[in-house]
C-alpha cells in the first residue's frame, strides 16, 4: 500500500506541467543546438588541443632564436655548419662513424 502511494506521488509530480517544461527544457540545453552542453565539451577539447599546439610552436621559436643568437658570431656558424650539415675546408677529410 505504502508503495502505491509512493508512486502515485512520483507520476503527479512527473506529470505536472511544470516538471516537462523543465524536463524539456534541459534536454534542449543538452542535446541541441550550437550552444548544447555537448557542443562546449567539443570546443573545450579543441581549444586544449589549440593550446598545446601554440606551446609547441613557442618552444620551436625559443629554440629558433636561441640557434639565431648562436648563429651571430662566425665562430661559432662554422661549428654549427660542420656539426649540422657535415661541412669541411679544402684540407680536411671527415669521417662519419655509426
Amino acid at each position: 500500500m505504502e508503495k502505491e502511494t509512493w508512486m502515485k506521488k512520483c507520476y503527479n509530480v512527473l506529470i505536472n506541467k511544470y516538471v516537462i517544461v523543465i524536463i524539456v527544457f534541459a534536454s534542449i540545453f543538452v542535446f541541441v543546438g550550437d550552444h548544447s552542453l555537448i557542443q562546449f565539451v567539443k570546443r573545450a577539447k579543441k581549444i586544449r588541443s589549440m593550446e598545446q599546439q601554440i606551446e609547441a610552436t613557442n618552444q620551436d621559436i625559443r629554440e629558433a632564436e636561441h640557434t639565431l643568437r648562436i648563429l651571430e658570431n662566425t665562430d661559432s656558424l662554422e661549428r654549427f655548419a660542420r656539426e649540422k650539415y657535415l661541412m669541411h675546408t679544402d684540407q680536411e677529410d671527415v669521417y662519419l662513424v655509426d
